[in-house]
């Protein structure tokens, strides 16, 4: 049965405004679901867009990894929040909220990309697509949105510093920025990835140097977590072990889930999830 489009009976209630339990497994099938649509739309996708989107949305693996950011994300949002899902690409994050939340969101997203690129993607969430002509600048109001949501993002950014202080400038007072998959300064999967000559982010970050990195924004840092010890990605994984690893994708979140919270194992996790305020006034 196509997921697109359905209305399963525990979506009634993210029809009256409150979201729904978590259910990892149908909303893997909905993201499988729009990845193949967009596959046959698009006939105009480079060889890279997708193979990239391929390692993201098409693994047992790499799908239960971003729904568990997402599942981080969500606790931080509320029915009838204004939230921007900022560099949102294809807007996956927005259709699981759109999913769990539904019409109580009003959902808002911005990236480089064109407005119909991901259209069977734009078309579920409902999101309000705002395409970026300038590198630092977001074209919003002041003080316009409730959350503004970085899943992979803040580490891409050209100018980090005035980019954090555009995300601040279109928070309302009081407005949550929640951080994740800010990549770790001292992650032993990002050393590895360097010494095999595999890709690998520019930017580390510790938990000190994203805090000052806010501070001069203007946001206070609420909480943070580090997460993700057991590769979950696979770059530069053989397509054979590739395969075999990602059916034990169970194990792996198992493994995680230990050792995120054992010391000192969790300072070497690969990723770093932040929660951060524009204060309040007055």
């Amino acid at each position: 049965m196509s997921m697109i489009g359905s209305t399963p009976r525990r979506t009634r209630a993210a029809r009256a405004g409150w979201p729904v339990p978590a259910d990892h497994r149908a909303e893997a099938a909905l993201i499988r679901e729009l990845w193949a649509r967009q596959r046959e739309a698009d006939g105009s996708m480079d060889d890279d867009e997708r193979r990239y989107l391929d390692a993201h949305l098409a693994s047992p693996l790499t799908l239960r990894r971003r729904l568990a950011m997402v599942d981080w994300l969500a606790a931080g949002i509320r029915p009838g929040d204004r939230v921007l899902e900022w560099g949102c690409r294809h807007g996956v994050d927005s259709c699981v909220y759109r999913r769990r939340f539904g019409p109580s969101l009003d959902l808002h997203g911005c990236d480089f990309v064109a407005a119909d690129d991901y259209r069977p993607f734009f078309e579920y969430s409902g999101l309000k697509y705002a395409q970026l002509t300038d590198h630092i600048r977001l074209d919003y109001p002041d003080a316009c949105f409730d959350v503004v949501t970085s899943n992979g993002v803040w580490e891409h950014v050209w100018k980090e510093e005035e980019s954090l202080r555009e995300v601040f400038r279109v928070l309302r007072p009081g407005g949550s920025f929640l951080v994740a998959c800010l990549p770790n300064r001292y992650s032993y999967t990002e050393a590895v990835q360097r010494k095999l000559g595999h890709s690998a982010h520019d930017r580390l970050y510790t938990i000190a140097s994203a805090r000052a990195l806010l501070d001069a924004a203007g946001f206070e840092l609420l909480t943070w977590e580090r997460r993700l010890l057991v590769p979950t990605m696979l770059n530069g994984f053989p397509r054979p072990l590739k395969a075999a690893y990602g059916r034990c994708h169970g194990l792996v979140w198992a493994l995680n889930g230990v050792l995120e919270r054992t010391w000192p194992l969790g300072l070497l996790a690969s990723n770093l999830n932040i929660v951060a305020r524009r204060p309040a006034e007055g």
